[in-house]
């Protein structure tokens, strides 16, 4: 009985690990661009993706590849860590400075005061999740076991509160028509052509997570505790579809959404500076260079408002958009070729190319692009020897 408790609580940590500024906003942007087929798109392989892990890698094949792949792997939190630092200035800001500050801003209206206030939250914010998850980083399993678990739990109960899908739902009156259906702004073939790059970073990045790594080495039997992560996970991830408002194509922020992306904020941040600040000394990045990282994230929140491209994505969203090109192209290509220094050459022409491939799928809909660094580094990582079963030990 203790040991599935154990699991449960593994399974549920992970589905707090894993649900940070991608599962919590990402859903928005699809459903607005694609609806429910974009969310779908991204919803299967995310959900298959984390959940596999458990049955491909026991205890011993996750300490493997940590330690062959640790420097990517470091290099995966400490980007982690930095895009929670930057979607929680953002969206502060956003927030805090009023929902008008956008648009004076983007137009240059804004007033000193204004901007002054943007700066202190945008950077104030993430700080602060900085120094808190700095001082629970230090805490053992059994309290992260436990957090993970009270974390899932709150954050379904937080569609209680106002402005959550639950509490609207029961204040509307009875027999009255729910919200309007989704008229997707783009049609199904760059949908497609997205799809690649969508699944070869929910399937692959999974891997380079040490969160759950440790998960894989602590929980008694890996396998109950990310089925039970698949589940909580999925469920995770229509929980905050739920939020989206089609009259707007944006969520609909209010007091339930604010307090979901803090708590899973400071969760994600907490537990990847774990990983980061107590690792082997082969699973780590130089702490400059990580804070370099942070630090970047931290500064790139204040000026988001000036990154609007094109019809479609909000201000903001660009450089949200960007900060996810790592989990789909810099981390799905390190993780297919990055594993012999003689075929660097290869991996860094790779992601040179993929750079503008991304940038113009992700920022102007040319989504024809997008596969291309992904069919490319297939293609080097063809030989059985390249392949991603040569990255992942024998059993």
């Amino acid at each position: 009985m203790r040991k599935t408790i154990e699991n449960i609580q593994w399974g549920l940590f992970c589905t707090s690990s894993w649900t940070w500024c991608i599962g919590m906003y990402l859903p928005f942007i699809l459903l607005r661009l694609w609806g429910w087929p974009g969310f779908w798109a991204f919803f299967v392989p995310n959900v298959l993706g984390c959940a596999m892990f458990g049955f491909v890698l026991d205890a011993r094949r996750s300490r493997a590849l940590a330690a062959r792949l640790g420097w990517i792997c470091a290099l995966f939190s400490a980007v982690t860590v930095a895009y929670q630092c930057w979607f929680a200035g953002w969206i502060a800001q956003s927030v805090l400075a009023g929902p008008d500050a956008d648009a004076a801003a983007a137009h240059g209206s804004a007033d000193s005061a204004s901007l002054a206030l943007r700066t202190v939250v945008s950077t104030g914010v993430p700080i602060a999740l900085l120094l808190a998850g700095t001082v629970l980083a230090f805490r053992g399993n059994a309290f992260w076991r436990t957090a993970g678990t009270v974390v899932t739990i709150a954050s379904g109960l937080f569609a209680l509160l106002p402005g959550g899908p639950i509490a609207v739902a029961s204040a509307a009156p009875a027999g009255s028509a729910p919200t309007g259906a989704i008229t997707p702004l783009l049609g199904a073939l760059p949908l497609a052509f997205a799809f690649p790059t969508i699944a070869a970073g929910f399937l692959l990045s999974p891997y380079l997570d040490l969160t759950f790594h440790r998960a894989a080495q602590e929980a008694p039997n890996p396998r109950v505790a990310f089925a039970t992560f698949g589940v909580t996970f999925g469920t995770m991830l229509l929980l905050v579809a739920s939020f989206f408002d089609p009259s707007t194509g944006s969520p609909a922020v209010g007091p339930a959404l604010l307090a979901l992306w803090a708590v899973q904020l400071l969760f994600t941040i907490s537990v990847h500076l774990r990983e980061l600040l107590t690792a082997a000394p082969g699973i780590r990045i130089p702490a400059a260079a990580t804070g370099a990282l942070v630090a970047a994230g931290v500064l790139l929140a204040t000026p988001a408002f000036l990154f609007t491209i094109g019809r479609g994505l909000l201000p903001g969203e660009p450089l949200y958009l960007t900060f996810l090109g790592a989990y789909g192209l810099l981390f799905p290509v390190l993780f297919l070729l990055e594993r012999r220094p003689a075929r660097r050459t290869v991996t860094v022409g790779i992601l040179l190319l993929g750079i503008p491939c991304y940038l113009l799928g992700a920022w102007d809909f040319m989504t024809y692009l997008m596969p291309v660094p992904i069919a490319l580094a297939l293609w080097a990582a063809r030989r059985p020897d390249r392949g991603i079963q040569a990255a992942i030990p024998a059993r």
